[in-house]
């Protein structure tokens, strides 16, 4: 897929999830974790992911998201191609609830679970020490908080 392809059906799944925001920090994060677990969802958008400061990112996602700002507003929402898909993506928006715009929980969950992707044999307290120790800002409650929200969504 062409990156300007790839980049349109992000702006049209980014329109069904609610507005993403360039302009600060706090909203690349949002956007960056929002792409990662979706993907995590089995919504594969051709974005791969490396660790990064504050977990999971992929540089080409920032690159098209500042590329489609001028056209955003204007990219029609989209519903996916194929039933299974659609059933994903809506059982995706339920797992964002109404905290799809907390990037600090977004970042927790999308951290624990690339760790877990990365260490797919680890146990819950060897993911959740990885994590605290690459992410001093978070609590080992958050991470327990994240890990066992993530196994109550399949995602472990």
């Amino acid at each position: 897929m062409e990156d300007m392809d790839r980049a349109l059906v992000l702006g049209a799944v980014l329109n069904r999830i609610g507005d993403y925001d360039m302009s600060t920090f706090e909203g690349r994060l949002v956007l960056q974790k929002t792409v990662y677990l979706l993907q995590a969802h089995g919504l594969y958008l051709g974005y791969k992911f490396s660790w990064y400061v504050h977990g999971p990112y992929c540089p080409e996602l920032t690159k098209e998201a500042f590329k489609l700002l001028p056209i955003y507003k204007r990219i029609p929402h989209v519903n996916f191609a194929g039933s299974l898909a659609e059933k994903r993506f809506e059982k995706f928006l339920g797992f964002l609830g109404n905290k799809k715009d907390n990037a600090d929980w977004l970042e927790q969950l999308a951290c624990t679970h690339f760790v877990k992707a990365i260490r797919p044999t680890a146990g819950k307290q060897k993911i959740i020490n990885t994590v605290l120790n690459h992410e001093s800002h978070f609590t080992k409650k958050q991470c327990e908080k994240a890990w066992n929200y993530l196994a109550e969504h399949s995602l472990l």
